[in-house]
């Protein structure tokens, strides 16, 4: 199984996101129903290891918090886009969180994520493929993603309050993956 823990979106949160989100042919959008703030990606694990894990991040404690999104970016950099996000802004508990449950993980014989934390919510992903013909209809790339950085969607702020995470079991699909929840932890 292919395992992460995340924070789930309340519904008008997802709305307001996939409102945001860049319309191109070059960009595979997350579907509204499944946009999430990852906290954790585990990876594949098999049954046994699985319940350990559920088990495990049952020991994780956080005070219940709120948390804020605002403006929009992507991974790696603006002249070589690959993952288009909307902001988290820094919140200690978010990172109190975080430790807490790569703790349990590591206890429950998950290694440590090798890459530092960078709270975010994933929108889209261009296309890395060559098969997306031009669409002489739509805007070209560049001015889509200039309008993303810098326009509108660049202004989006919203506060939700978090009082749980998630831990998700995810299958790829050719459309994409699907997020199953395995497993719902309430703050202390």
């Amino acid at each position: 199984m292919r395992l992460f823990t995340a924070i789930a979106l309340p519904d008008f949160v997802r709305s307001n996101l996939a409102a945001i989100q860049p319309s191109h042919p070059e960009i595979r959008l997350t579907p509204e129903s499944q946009i999430h703030l990852t906290l954790r990606y585990i990876g594949e694990t098999d049954k046994v290891r699985t319940r350990r894990i559920i088990q495990s991040l049952s020991h994780v404690t956080f005070r219940p918090f709120d948390i804020e999104l605002m403006g929009t970016g992507c991974f790696p950099n603006p002249s070589e886009p690959s993952v288009l996000w909307a902001g988290v802004r820094y919140h200690p508990i978010l990172r109190e969180l975080y430790d807490g449950i790569q703790e349990q993980l590591y206890l429950a014989g998950i290694s440590l994520s090798p890459r530092s934390y960078h709270p975010h919510v994933t929108l889209g992903r261009i296309r890395k493929d060559k098969k997306v013909k031009e669409n002489v209809d739509c805007s070209p790339l560049d001015v889509v993603l200039d309008n993303f950085f810098n326009g509108d969607p660049s202004r989006f702020h919203v506060t939700f309050p978090v009082d749980r995470f998630r831990l998700y079991h995810s299958r790829l699909h050719s459309g994409g993956a699907i997020h199953h929840c395995l497993q719902e932890y309430m703050a202390s």
